[in-house]
C-alpha cells in the first residue's frame, strides 16, 4: 500500500510541476487559468511566471526528487524528507481548497469554475499527501 501510495504522490507531483513549468513558460497560459490579468505597469506577467510558474515549479520538483529517490533507494532518512515534504504540500493545496470554499460560502462565488478548483485542489491535496497519510494511519 505505501508504495501505490508514493506513486500515486509522485504523480500528482508531476502535474504540479507541469503546472509550474507551464506558467514559467507561458505566464498567458497561467492568468487564464486562474482567472487574473496582469496589470497594465509591466510586473503582472513577471508576477505569474514567479508564482505560478517558479514557485509551484520548485515546490513540486524538489518534492518529487525527494520522492523519487526515495522510490528508488529506499533510503530511511529520505524517505522522512519525502514525506515530510508531501505532507507540506499537501496542506498548501488543502489551505488553497479551504480558502475557496470560504468564498464560496462568504463571498457568493458559488460558481462551477470554483467547485471545479476546489475538487482539483482536494484531489491533488489527497493524492500528494497520501503517503503521509499512510504513515500516520499505520
Amino acid at each position: 500500500m505505501i508504495t501505490f501510495a508514493w506513486i500515486v504522490s509522485a504523480l500528482a507531483l508531476a502535474v504540479g510541476v507541469y503546472l509550474g513549468a507551464r506558467g514559467l513558460i507561458d505566464p498567458r497560459w497561467a492568468s487564464k487559468l486562474v482567472r487574473l490579468q496582469a496589470d497594465e505597469q509591466g510586473g503582472g506577467f513577471a508576477e505569474f511566471r514567479a508564482t505560478y510558474g517558479g514557485v509551484f515549479l520548485g515546490l513540486h520538483g524538489l518534492s518529487l526528487l525527494f520522492v523519487g529517490y526515495y522510490l528508488l533507494t529506499g533510503h530511511g532518512v529520505m524517505g522522512v524528507v519525502a514525506t515530510g515534504a508531501v505532507a507540506a504540500l499537501s496542506a498548501g493545496w488543502g489551505g488553497a481548497a479551504f480558502g475557496r470554499l470560504i468564498a464560496m460560502w462568504r463571498d457568493g462565488a458559488d460558481t462551477k469554475f470554483n467547485r471545479l478548483s476546489a475538487g482539483v485542489e482536494i484531489a491533488m491535496a489527497a493524492a500528494i499527501g497520501l503517503p503521509w497519510a499512510v504513515w500516520i494511519l499505520g
